[in-house]
């Protein structure tokens, strides 16, 4: 009878823990809660997020393996919409006067004009505290959080990025033959447009070469106040005397377009500019060998076809032999760089579209394993073994160059850090890029970066057309000294003063 007993005793137990297996939430899965941190239930919904990003070369694919990962990472389920990179401003804005918006918006800029009338109007959810309940994203720099805040209160979660950024990139082996070292001064940057526009670098039998390629994005010249910081100007805006001033009211930005005005009477610079946008630049001219000569925020990829090309060739040839890069330097030959914000723009949350604090939460959630190390390594780096393998612990190194730019590069998009995932070490100038971008010397900050002005907000579209159609008629010779001084004025009467006043009064009231 004992054995008998014993014998159902056991069958009781198994019966019992089988059942508790076969019981919705009592498996062991893989869920995160509302802070990010793991949970024991298993049959949770997958939450749920529509998002807007741009892309800058192939849209990704719907099976896109890096977000699948995410999704079963973060229990989730972002349906991604993609648009080109070059049109996202306009996307942008039609998403904010639409009444269909998706759960979650990027933000291109937090002194996006349009956005800064939706939070004085009360459209998106405000994070300044809540943000404090998820584990990872009170971990975010607050220097960045006080860069994406508006009057000193959270509308977004930043996309963090290096302070480091805006660089010179050229064709070193076209710079070798020339026998030309990097350009890191202006006039390193002339002296080598006016070779490459003279020489006949690619081998066409022609002396058609663009010296130096310049690009435009939001009908502004990209990476100008890179060239006025060399100059020894401001960073856009800086203080002179004691009054916070934009750089084109300075001496030094106007040295700058006088140069760029030589250049493009010379035939050194590219002769549509104006219209080029700087997401052209790479495949309609350096990818085709019209130009060797660029400001850029990044190397040309592993998959690039000229360097393909190159290495068809002759296998030994790496990536470092056909670009390079430069950081800028002044006349006194020390580094002089144009710091970023460390942001790029970020996430916002309508309340249009999340409806309460509970599904709000529910989208940080997603986020916060987004921030965590496992989300930044999968964003940044992909998934390892398939997309990336590790060297000497710490680096990361794309198996396949080209599937890694085609599933990986633009889910970056979507990151809003990268600190915590391992370095880029594709190959050896790479890793010095990466290892250059950590050492800041000199660098410029844009004292406004922190500060808001309701007269520059509400009429910026129009004071950043009189300055950008002055400047470029008066790099093209349209115009003269004279008639650019009457754009300023101009600029200072469509509110650019009361611009000034408001931003000398908001930097003072906080300095002092």
């Amino acid at each position: 009878m004992s054995v008998f007993r014993n014998k159902r005793t056991v069958l009781f137990i198994v019966f019992v823990v089988l059942l508790a297996i076969s019981l919705p939430g009592c498996r062991e899965a893989n869920i995160y809660d509302n802070n990010g941190n793991m949970s024991g239930e298993s049959e949770k919904k997958p939450v749920e997020m529509k998002i807007v990003l741009g892309y800058a070369e192939e849209m990704p694919s719907k099976d896109n393996p890096v977000i699948q990962e995410l999704n079963r990472l973060a229990n989730a389920n972002i349906i991604v919409e993609w648009t080109p990179m070059v049109s996202y401003n306009d996307k942008f804005n039609v998403l904010m006067a639409s009444n269909n918006m998706p759960d979650v918006v990027l933000v291109p800029d937090v002194k996006n004009t349009t956005f800064l009338y939706a939070v004085n109007a009360g459209m998106f959810w405000e994070l300044t505290d809540r943000i404090q309940n998820f584990s990872e994203l009170r971990e975010i720099n607050p220097i960045l959080l006080k860069n994406a805040s508006v009057n000193g209160k959270l509308y977004m979660l930043p996309r963090e990025r290096e302070l480091k950024r805006k660089m010179v990139v050229y064709r070193a082996d076209w710079a070798k033959e020339a026998g030309l070292g990097p350009p890191d001064t202006i006039e390193g940057i002339y002296n080598m447009a006016k070779a490459f526009a003279k020489g006949d670098f690619d081998g066409n039998s022609e002396i058609d070469t663009i010296g130096f390629a310049l690009g435009t994005v939001n009908n502004e010249i990209d990476c100008f106040d890179a060239l006025v910081v060399a100059f020894g100007g401001f960073n856009r805006w800086g203080i002179k005397d004691n009054k916070i001033v934009p750089s084109f009211m300075t001496e030094e930005y106007l040295e700058t377009m006088k140069w760029l005005r030589k250049m493009y009477r010379e035939n050194l610079i590219n002769r549509d500019f104006a219209i080029t946008k700087t997401t052209q630049i790479v495949p309609d001219l350096v990818d085709k060998e019209k130009t060797g000569l660029w400001l850029a925020y990044r190397l040309p990829t592993l998959s690039d076809p000229v360097l393909k090309a190159k290495q068809e060739q002759d296998p030994s040839v790496k990536r470092e032999d056909v670009y390079g890069y430069a950081f800028l330097k002044d006349a006194t030959g020390n580094e002089r760089i144009a710091a970023e914000t460390g942001i790029s723009g970020g996430f916002a949350f309508p309340k249009k579209s999340v409806k309460t604090e509970e599904r709000l939460n529910e989208l940080l959630g997603v986020f916060n394993v987004i921030q965590s190390r496992e989300g930044q390594i999968l964003i940044n780096n992909g998934i390892e073994g398939v997309h990336f393998e590790l060297v000497e612990g710490k680096y990361a190194k794309a198996i396949d160059p080209e599937v890694f730019n085609r599933e990986v590069s633009p889910i970056g998009q979507l990151g809003t850090g990268g600190t915590k995932a391992y370095i880029i070490a594709d190959d050896e100038i790479s890793i010095r890029l990466n290892m250059d971008r950590r050492t800041y010397n000199n660098m410029v900050f844009d004292v406004t970066a922190t500060l808001f002005s309701s007269s520059y907000s509400s009429n910026y579209t129009t004071l950043q057309k009189i300055i950008s159609d002055a400047q470029f008629k008066f790099i093209m010779g349209e115009i003269d000294e004279d008639e650019w001084n009457k754009a300023i004025e101009e600029w200072l009467k469509a509110g650019g003063e009361a611009a000034i006043d408001e931003f000398t009064n908001a930097y003072y009231g906080k300095v002092n």
